[in-house]
């Protein structure tokens, strides 16, 4: 397993990428569905409104939002400990607070409710913090000693994250990585597989260059033009450097509104998700013994950390 980005930055990935992999790429091509080599031929098309409730195929090899949280505790709670054994405290928690629920179908296709563009625009608001993660925030803060750093990372370098350990702290070695490493050696060195990652954003890499997703933004895009708004994919509207910076304009919010009507009146979303679920499958059946793996991996783990939390 690799050590990769926590759920709620990775789940936005795949529409950061999107406007990469867009560049160049004509809206308006209709097309005839499933055509070409590796193209999933039929496909059911779910009608799609505000949300995405049903979550893609390749969430069943990632760690939830949930899971990461369970696992942060525990590494946390393994660090504590291992810093203990060495006679101090620790008090530097990680993320560990509430999960805010939010899943990587939530926002992968973009905005979809009206009502909440009206208030947010493009933006995703912010999860509320909870009691308990913003009372740790506020104790965090506090500077360690040379000796603490060092049994913590493993090193005394200050520009290293991590070292090789094995340094002598009242009789006892301070261990490879040092308390951080020792964690995450019991927890398997846990976070979401290589190939794992490469289905989620690959299938929605792939759906971007259908001709049947490219059809939809075409209806998205002739709905936009009848409100005044000149885009050839949701993906530009979203991107538009307008909305990257300031506050939330009253200009952000109609243009989301109307791109969240556009998808609706279209079902833009339902195509979207019905093409990119049909790649994940491929990739998930051609990867089928990998992701068994991964799918043990991540079992393995969760257990784990039950056992260190206690159940």
């Amino acid at each position: 397993m690799g050590t990769s980005l926590p759920r709620a930055l990775s789940a936005a990935l795949p529409v950061s990428l999107a406007a990469v992999l867009l560049t160049g790429c004509g809206g308006s091509s209709a097309g005839t569905a499933g055509e070409g080599p590796g193209i999933p031929a039929a496909v059911e098309i779910p009608r799609l409104t505000t949300t995405v409730t049903e979550p893609v195929p390749v969430e069943a090899y990632l760690l939830s939002e949930a899971q990461w949280n369970r696992l942060g505790k525990a590494e946390y709670a393994l660090r504590a400990r291992c810093m203990k054994r060495f006679g101090f405290p620790y008090e530097d928690p990680m993320l560990v607070a509430d999960p805010s629920g939010q899943t990587i179908s939530q926002y992968r296709y973009g905005k979809l409710d009206p009502a909440k563009t009206a208030v947010h625009g493009y933006r995703t608001p912010a999860p509320a913090a909870s009691e308990a993660g913003t009372r740790a925030s506020k104790d965090r803060i506090r500077k360690i000693s040379a000796n603490e750093r060092m049994i913590l990372t493993g090193t005394a370098d200050l520009t290293a994250k991590s070292g090789k350990g094995g340094q002598n702290i009242k009789g006892q070695t301070v261990p490879e990585g040092g308390c951080v490493g020792e964690a995450r050696k019991r927890l398997g060195d846990y976070g979401d597989a290589r190939i794992a990652d490469d289905v989620n954003l690959d299938s929605f890499g792939k759906s971007l260059q259908d001709q049947r997703v490219l059809a939809a933004f075409a209806k998205w895009s002739r709905c936009m033009a009848e409100s005044g708004y000149h885009y050839r994919t949701p993906i530009e509207a979203s991107d538009d450097k307008r909305w990257m910076t300031g506050a939330v304009s009253p200009e952000e919010r109609t243009v989301a509104t109307a791109d969240a009507r556009c998808k609706i009146a279209n079902n833009v979303t339902g195509v979207w998700y019905a093409v990119d679920v049909a790649y994940q499958k491929q990739a998930i059946e051609a990867h089928a013994e990998e992701l068994a793996q991964v799918r043990r991996d991540i079992e393995g783990q969760l257990r784990t950390a039950a056992e260190v939390l206690g159940g």
